[in-house]
């Protein structure tokens, strides 16, 4: 039983360690993008995690299927598409609020489901999608009631990370989750060499700090954080799980504000707040209505 407890503390710890590394490459994207396109950021970002995922897994290579391929080639499409949006998004917004507004994806999340699952979302799913919106438009809208590029590409990634996640969903319900990892990462890299290489200028040579960035996106940020999340999640329940990863967009915005010296204003603050009371409650609503009904039962008998 001790052996168990202990397991699940350190599984829990490290989906703390994954989230606090997802919400600091947030910073590391931003400063990447200064000196590498979009596209190419992905290339050597996913290049590297491919090729580490394959000799770490290696012995599951020979169970590979074309179902594999094939999936992998879907969940690698909205892969890049959502982190292309992001990546581009990041050079016009801040990594704070790239890494909320990415967030929203926990809120749209139920919704997509339903579209795809026909199970209607709860009460505190639409409450929460309302949060959300009020956060978005604190943190993003202008005077005039216009939007920030960045802004703007921040949420549509947001929504492709989304229907990604649901993807996932059903497709590890009967294949291997390594597997697609592998074939998804292989897929996201091949889709955006051809950007890479006819959209923007492919660097032949980086300093040494963007080197850096990249084998830190590659090896830790995409590579390790899979690992990890793989094996941790294995020990924890879905909902607490879910509810830890909630708070990359924390980490990323007190990453932003210690190393890119990134301002908060009251404005911000609330549209942080808000965004981060939807995630919570469309993640952990459930238990939050179940404890309220036994409440009433109880003081009702």
């Amino acid at each position: 039983m001790k052996i168990l407890r202990n397991r699940s503390v350190a599984a829990e710890l490290g989906i703390v360690l994954v989230t606090m590394i997802w919400g600091s490459s947030f910073v590391v994207v931003k400063n990447a993008t200064d000196t590498i396109g979009p596209a190419a950021i992905i290339v050597f970002r996913f290049g590297t995690a491919a090729v580490f995922l394959c000799l770490f897994f290696f012995r599951r290579l020979k169970e590979i299927r074309i179902s594999h391929v094939k999936w992998g080639l879907l969940i690698g499409l909205q892969n890049f598409v959502a982190y292309e949006f992001q990546t581009i998004g990041v050079k016009y917004t801040t990594a704070g609020k790239n890494a909320f507004l990415t967030a929203v994806y926990c809120v749209i999340v139920p919704f997509l489901y339903w579209a795809v699952k026909k199970q209607k979302p709860r009460l505190f799913h639409l409450i929460s999608a309302f949060l959300c919106m009020a956060g978005v438009g604190l943190l993003s809208v202008q005077s005039g009631f216009s939007i920030n590029l960045g802004d703007l590409l921040s949420l549509v990634c947001g929504l492709f990370f989304a229907m990604q996640i649901v993807t996932i969903s059903i497709l590890t319900e009967k294949s291997d989750p390594i597997l697609l990892c592998i074939t998804q990462a292989v897929a996201t890299t091949i889709l955006a060499l051809p950007f890479a290489l006819f959209t923007e200028n492919f660097p032949t040579a980086l300093p040494t700090q963007s080197v850096f960035s990249l084998l830190y996106l590659g090896v830790v940020g995409t590579m390790l954080t899979t690992v990890l999340q793989t094996i941790c999640q294995k020990y924890t329940p879905p909902s607490k799980a879910s509810l830890i990863m909630s708070l990359e967009s924390v980490f990323g915005t007190i990453c932003g504000i210690i190393f890119l010296h990134e301002s908060l204003t009251l404005r911000s603050f609330g549209g942080f707040l808000m965004i981060f009371l939807a995630i919570l409650l469309s993640e952990r609503g459930d238990l939050l209505f179940a404890a309220r009904g036994k409440l009433k039962t109880g003081q009702s008998s």
